[in-house]
C-alpha cells in the first residue's frame, strides 16, 4: 500500500514538474512562431536573367549651405559608414569635361584626380585608379557599371552635386558610382574667385559617398569633409579631417 502511495506521489510530482515546463515553454513558443514570420518582411533578393545580383540605388545630395550654419570644434566620432564596400579595388571611373563654365579638360580631369587620390593617401588601400578614361559620353544616373563623372542640370536649384550609388542586397557591395555637378552653379577654383563653386572641394566630398561614407548633418560635425553643407568660395574640404579618416580605415585599413 505504501508502496503504491509513493509511486503516486511521484508521478504527481512527474506530472506537476512536466506542467510547469511546458507552461515556461508556451510563450517562448509563440514568440518563435512570431519570429518565424519576419523574413516575410526581408528585402526580397531576386536574380536577373543574366544571373546578376538585384541592386540598390541610393543618392547623396549635396546642399547648399544654410546661411546660420556655424563651425564648432572638430571631433573624432563625426563619420557615418553606409554599410557598404567596394569588393575590389582599384575602382576606375570615366570622366566627361563638358560644361558651361569654360574649364578646360586638363583642369577637369587633373582636379578629379586629385580629389580621388587625396582618399587614396588615407588608406593603404589603392581606391582609385589612377589611369581615368575621359569619355564625353559618359552620363550621370545611367546604371551601367561605368562609374560616370559629369556636369548638368539638376531641377533643385539648392543641390551643388549628386553622387548616387549602386549596391548588391546581397554581400552589400558597391558596383557602381555616378556623380553629377549642377551646372546651376559657377564651378572653378575658388582659391582664385572665391565667388565660385570650388570644384575640388566638392569632388572630394562626392568621393567620399563613392567608397562607402554617407553624409552627416550633425551641428558638432560642420568642419569634417563629408559635412552634407557647402558654399561658393569654400576650400576646406580639399583635405580630409581626422573623422573621415578614421571612417575611411574602417572599411578599408589604415
Amino acid at each position: 500500500m505504501k508502496t503504491k502511495i509513493l509511486i503516486a506521489m511521484v508521478l504527481a510530482l512527474m506530472l506537476l514538474s512536466f506542467s510547469a515546463a511546458a507552461s515556461m515553454l508556451i510563450p517562448a513558443s509563440d514568440k518563435a512562431k512570431e519570429n518565424a514570420k519576419a523574413p516575410e518582411h526581408s528585402p526580397v533578393i531576386s536574380v536577373t536573367d543574366s544571373g546578376e545580383w538585384e541592386l540598390e540605388r541610393v543618392d547623396f545630395i549635396h546642399y547648399a549651405k544654410p546661411s546660420s550654419a556655424a563651425k564648432p570644434p572638430k571631433t573624432d566620432t563625426c563619420y557615418k559608414l553606409m554599410g557598404v564596400t567596394w569588393p575590389s579595388l582599384p575602382v576606375s571611373y570615366a570622366v566627361n569635361p563638358s560644361n558651361p563654365d569654360g574649364l578646360t579638360e586638363e583642369f577637369v580631369t587633373s582636379t578629379f584626380a586629385a580629389s580621388a587620390e587625396t582618399w587614396d593617401a588615407a588608406t593603404s588601400a589603392e581606391l582609385f585608379n589612377d589611369a581615368y578614361t575621359v569619355d564625353y559620353t559618359a552620363q550621370y544616373g545611367v546604371q551601367n557599371y561605368e562609374n560616370a563623372v559629369a556636369f548638368g542640370a539638376y531641377p533643385d536649384s539648392n543641390v551643388i552635386a549628386v553622387t548616387s550609388v549602386w549596391y548588391t542586397r546581397r554581400g552589400k557591395q558597391i558596383v557602381e558610382f555616378d556623380m553629377l555637378f549642377n551646372t546651376g552653379f559657377s564651378w572653378g577654383d575658388a582659391s582664385v574667385d572665391p565667388s565660385l563653386m570650388d570644384f575640388q572641394n566638392i569632388a572630394v566630398h562626392e568621393l567620399g559617398h563613392s567608397v562607402g561614407l554617407a553624409d552627416l548633418y550633425t551641428a558638432s560635425c560642420t568642419a569634417v569633409t563629408m559635412y552634407g553643407y557647402s558654399g561658393e568660395g569654400e576650400t576646406s574640404k580639399r583635405s580630409l579631417e581626422q573623422p573621415d579618416v578614421t571612417g575611411l580605415q574602417k572599411m578599408y585599413g589604415a
